[in-house]
């Protein structure tokens, strides 16, 4: 006589860990490439886990929230899309106006040296996503970036900004300047 296998419905806690799982994994697929360059830095050769896989992680894990019909989303605030050790900008902000993007932050005198630059990641929660590398020097403050069509876009873009020391490949944390 052979052993009958006894099948449970998942619980509404494995169910909902299910969707929790998918929402992130269908975000981190959409964004991949981004969060391969954000997390490269934090990845070690030879190790297992990969930039894609700690970015994922980090979704699941810190960026996940429920809305009110109990529903998982990425919260576009708690997301960290450039991962590092640097100290990260503080005071970001941005605005559009036509297609150009207008940043500014506090200058921070840690990163006066020309080899501190700015990184940039445009984020649609559900469709284009845009990365721009070195787009200033960190000393200067402030930056307009000309981005050819922006002003058609088809969905908000919550925008991100990193300190990328060039010499050494470090990143800092990113952070979140809001939406455009």
């Amino acid at each position: 006589m052979g052993l009958a296998k006894t099948y449970f419905s998942p619980s509404e806690a494995e169910l909902l860990n299910r969707e929790k799982q998918k929402v992130a994994g269908l975000f981190a697929r959409d964004n991949k490439a981004i969060l391969n360059f954000g997390y490269q830095y934090m990845s070690e050769m030879g190790r297992r886990i990969g930039a894609f896989q700690l970015a994922q992680r980090h979704i699941f894990k810190e960026a996940m929230e429920l809305d009110l019909e109990n529903n998982p989303f990425v919260n576009p605030e708690k997301l960290i899309v450039f991962a590092g050790q640097l100290t990260p900008l503080t005071n970001c902000e941005v605005s559009l106006h036509g297609d150009t993007i207008d940043l500014k932050w506090t200058s921070n005198g840690q990163y006066d040296d020309n080899i501190y630059k700015l990184n940039l990641a445009l984020l649609g929660l559900y469709g284009e996503s845009h990365l721009r590398t070195s787009i200033a020097e960190v000393k200067q403050g402030t930056c307009m970036l000309q981005f050819k069509g922006i002003s058609r876009k088809n969905c908000d873009y919550h925008v991100y900004v990193c300190i990328w020391d060039t010499f050494r490949g470090i990143f800092s944390n990113s952070t979140y300047c809001g939406v455009i």
